[in-house]
């Protein structure tokens, strides 16, 4: 038995090896379970691609779901790898509406992949900035570690002495810790996308810390 979860725990580690950013990777088992996979990668990809290639490489050639939670990933520098992009930016919105209620779809690049968020409210005017901001920390959350989880706490429309800004205040919450970030940005002709760079101001230097 102790060969064969040996030879199968290999077979594992033989293929998430082979991921892109990936240096080298242990597995541990419980009978046929898997219960741990640990990987050292270099900094090409941010943790959650490479959990998700891990996921998605294991499922198709071993027909077998492994949760996110059971994969720990650790990172190193290397020379021959490019650094994770320190900031997200805006690529596009687009918003759908019903009769009572509007759908925004955000895309953000890092410079290299794309991510993408959606969110869902009520055609009222202050829950339609909210929306967007909540379908913009969506897709953030497609780019950043699972641990951290983002929230909307207010977006604010203001005037100015030559125009209009948006001010955006998120809740960040990160390794038990809550931290408020604020952002902000001037309104155009599109205030939709200026609610988007107002939620990227108050997170991407934050991003960037992780």
């Amino acid at each position: 038995m102790e060969n064969s979860q040996s030879t199968a725990a290999k077979e594992y580690s033989d293929l998430i090896d082979k991921l892109p950013g990936v240096i080298k990777s242990s597995i541990v088992q419980s009978g046929d379970t898997i219960t741990e996979i640990h990987v050292l990668s270099d900094m090409s990809r941010s943790p959650k691609q490479i959990a998700r290639d891990i996921q998605s490489a294991i499922l198709v050639r071993f027909d077998t779901t492994v949760d996110h939670k059971l994969i720990s990933i650790a990172q190193i520098p290397s020379e021959n790898s490019r650094k994770i992009k320190d900031r997200l930016v805006f690529e596009e919105i687009s918003i759908a509406k019903s009769k009572n209620r509007s759908t925004a779809a955000v895309s953000l690049c890092d410079g290299e992949s794309t991510f993408s968020g959606e969110a869902s409210a009520l055609n009222d005017s202050v829950d339609v900035n909210k929306m967007i901001c909540q379908a913009t920390l969506n897709a953030v959350s497609n780019f950043i570690e699972p641990d951290m989880s983002l929230s909307p706490i207010d977006v604010k429309l203001f005037d100015l002495t030559e125009g209009k800004a948006v001010a955006v205040c998120i809740a960040v919450n990160f390794r038990n810790s809550v931290e408020r970030c604020l952002g902000s940005s001037f309104v155009g002709d599109d205030a939709s996308s200026a609610v988007v760079k107002a939620t990227l101001d108050a997170l991407n230097r934050r991003i960037s810390s992780i």
